[in-house]
């Protein structure tokens, strides 16, 4: 079972339940490695790594949340024998709400949806023009936001090759087209910061009216660094809700 699309932090052959993790913009597969640590056994923890990053440096990177999303499916086909739950991590929760309707209209969904750090599809700002910023605007917006080390936004070398990356995915995020539809049929557990530029409480608070399943929100005090500073308080509430999965 492998494919570029996923990266295993940490297979297990007893798993009762599988956890897709999709990172946000510029992300791969190491921004959730920490979590291989906080989970229990019965976890198979796996990582989305879209073209244009780490393994997949050289491959075209995707603009379009269709094409993402369709190629993304259909490289999980095999990753969806067991109860599964998708973890989306600012531009990546976006994604993972997609993934998540096309998989439940094909007769497969997750038995859980995370989101973190992410307005919902709804209240996305769309207009925000972050993928059309000059070099020195998009590594300020970066910094401000404090998910991009300063190791790579201060080194021109290293964000030389990190930009395409995160303006790839700016731009998914940035011209995907609402669609209002039913609500999804599954549970949605949102995580977010009372001082998060890049999102509001009230715009966090409107996921609840894309399911008809049971809606929690979980909030931190802080700003966009708290999916870091509040790692291990986040994992144990994922960790609980997979437990409660895996035993059904």
């Amino acid at each position: 079972m492998t494919t570029p699309w996923i990266a295993r932090l940490r297979p297990s052959g007893t798993a009762t339940t599988r956890l897709i993790c999709l990172p946000h913009a510029g992300g791969g597969g190491a921004t959730f490695r920490s979590w291989s640590t906080g989970l229990s056994d019965g976890v198979d923890l796996c990582a989305v790594r879209l073209p244009g990053r780490e393994s997949r440096l050289r491959e075209p990177l995707l603009t379009r949340m269709g094409d993402v999303v369709g190629e993304l499916a259909g490289a999980l086909t095999d990753y969806l024998d067991l109860p599964y739950a998708l973890f989306g991590y600012c531009s990546g929760a976006l994604t993972a709400y997609e993934l998540a309707r096309l998989l439940e209209q094909a007769g497969r969904p997750p038995a859980h949806l995370f989101v973190c750090a992410c307005p919902s599809p709804a209240a996305v700002e769309r207009d925000s023009g972050v993928h059309k910023m000059s070099g020195p605007e998009l590594a300020d917006h970066l910094r401000a936001l404090g998910i991009i080390p300063a190791t790579i936004i201060d080194d021109p070398g290293l964000f030389a090759l990190f930009e395409p990356s995160v303006r790839a995915d700016y731009e998914i995020f940035e011209t995907d087209v609402y669609r209002p539809a039913p609500p999804l049929n599954l549970p949605i557990t949102v995580f977010g910061a009372d001082d998060d530029p890049s999102t509001t409480v009230p715009t966090m608070m409107r996921w609840r009216e894309e399911t008809s399943g049971e809606f929690t929100m979980r909030l931190f005090p802080g700003d966009h660094s708290f999916f870091e500073q509040d790692r291990k308080s986040i994992m144990r509430t994922v960790a609980a809700e997979l437990e409660a999965v895996g035993a059904r």
